[in-house]
C-alpha cells in the first residue's frame, strides 16, 4: 500500500484598509484556487493529483501585530523531527 502525499498552498492576501465586498473575495479566492490548480498540475506528473480540495477562510486582524521579524538562520543540524507516533503515545 502505497503512502498518501498531499501539498498544502496557503495563500494569504492582506487586504488593507477598503471595503471589499463578498463577491470580490469569492471571485479572487476561486482565481487564486484555479491559478494554483493550473501551475501545480503544470509541474506534477500526469495523473498523479487526484482530488483537490480548497477552503477559504475570512479574518479580521491588525497585520502589524501579527507578523515577525526575525533574522534567525537555521542550519540543518539544528532541526530534530520526531516520529509522530512516538508522540501519540
Amino acid at each position: 500500500m502505497s503512502t498518501r502525499k498531499v501539498l498544502t498552498v496557503t495563500l494569504e492576501f492582506d487586504m488593507g484598509d477598503r471595503k471589499i465586498y463578498g463577491p470580490r473575495v469569492k471571485a479572487a479566492y476561486e482565481s487564486a484556487v484555479s491559478a494554483a490548480i493550473k501551475a501545480a498540475k503544470g509541474e506534477l506528473l500526469d495523473g498523479s493529483v487526484s482530488t483537490v480540495s480548497s477552503r477559504m477562510t475570512w479574518d479580521y486582524r491588525w497585520a502589524e501585530a501579527t507578523t515577525q521579524d526575525t533574522d534567525v538562520e537555521f542550519g540543518d543540524a539544528e532541526f530534530e523531527f520526531a516520529d509522530e507516533d512516538a508522540s501519540e503515545q
